[in-house]
């Protein structure tokens, strides 16, 4: 066993590829085939389903393997940089993956801030829906992610970073101003065409528990249409298909430009908090522990 086995490895198991494993190892598919049939005739097992050809997916014993050989390389890879002379200057490639509301709104200003005083790293920065993201973390796809909910899994690290708020967003004036200053009542928000996001957002996630919470579903609404983009959401409020609960960071410039209106709703709590996620047993290199750390600054000032 080597450590260019458990590369390829990892990178088949992150990307359900041998193709698309041999391209970001720059070597040929065949390649990554003699070094995964080696790994599997070493340790006695096989690790890759290939019934389907174009998709493998691991098996139970390639599931238990994985946690081990990202912990190795790792560990490895930390090593490497503790050893290096110039590890101050920490560089590379950090995976980031995010939802829609913090990749959007929070990571580009981190990340420029953060570019001064690390200039030698570059991200490579995935917006996804919440679910899609904590996979990722959960199979080594990301260094960090960046999400607006909590799933409860006892390999995921959560640190809070900002709070945030839902609000109805409406196309501008569909309320007579002064109306509904307080909040929106339940019944007339039902009584409105609903503009959702599609099931793994978090925004999606929470407006349905607490729907449920008060004994209410997205049936009772008069209509429903699911937009799987943010940007998509807004400009049909704007264009006055229907109503949409969203962020209110993600809505503040329209806001401002006149476009839309938001108002609370009455009756459902819709704070929440934004996310820093990682594995709890990968071990960050230099630049992750970087970002990790400047993140957790600049939202604890």
């Amino acid at each position: 066993m080597d450590f260019e086995q458990i590369r390829a490895f990892l990178n088949v198991a992150s990307l359900r590829s041998f193709s698309e494993a041999g391209e970001k190892m720059f070597i040929s598919q065949p390649t990554i085939s003699v070094r995964i049939k080696a790994l599997e005739e070493e340790l006695g097992v096989k690790l890759f389903d290939r019934s389907k050809a174009r998709e493998p997916s691991l098996t139970e014993s390639g599931m238990i393997f994985l946690d081990y050989a990202q912990a190795v390389i790792n560990l490895y890879d930390d090593c490497k940089e503790k050893l290096s002379d110039h590890r101050e200057s920490a560089s590379g490639l950090l995976y980031i993956g995010s939802s829609t509301v913090p990749g959007s709104y929070l990571l580009p200003g981190l990340l420029a801030a953060f570019r001064k005083i690390a200039p030698s790293i570059d991200f490579n920065v995935n917006i996804l829906d919440t679910t899609a993201v904590l996979e990722g973390v959960l199979n080594y796809s990301y260094d960090l992610g960046y999400v607006g909910l909590i799933k409860p899994d006892e390999r995921l690290k959560y640190i809070s970073l900002k709070e945030d708020e839902l609000v109805l967003c409406v196309r501008k004036g569909l309320f007579q101003s002064g109306d509904y200053r307080e909040g929106i009542p339940l019944n007339i928000l039902q009584a409105q065409h609903l503009i959702l996001r599609e099931k793994g957002s978090a925004t999606r996630r929470l407006l349905e528990k607490k729907l449920s919470e008060n004994g209410l579903d997205l049936d009772g609404f008069d209509g429903v249409t699911c937009i799987n983009s943010l940007e998509g959401v807004k400009q049909a409020v704007k264009a006055g298909l229907g109503v949409a609960v969203v962020s209110r960071l993600s809505v503040k410039e329209m806001v401002q430009a006149g476009f839309v209106d938001t108002y609370p709703v009455s009756g459902l709590d819709l704070s929440r908090f934004l996310y820093m996620v990682y594995h709890r047993s990968r071990v960050l290199g230099e630049a992750a522990r970087k970002l990790r750390d400047f993140t957790i600054k600049e939202f604890t000032k």
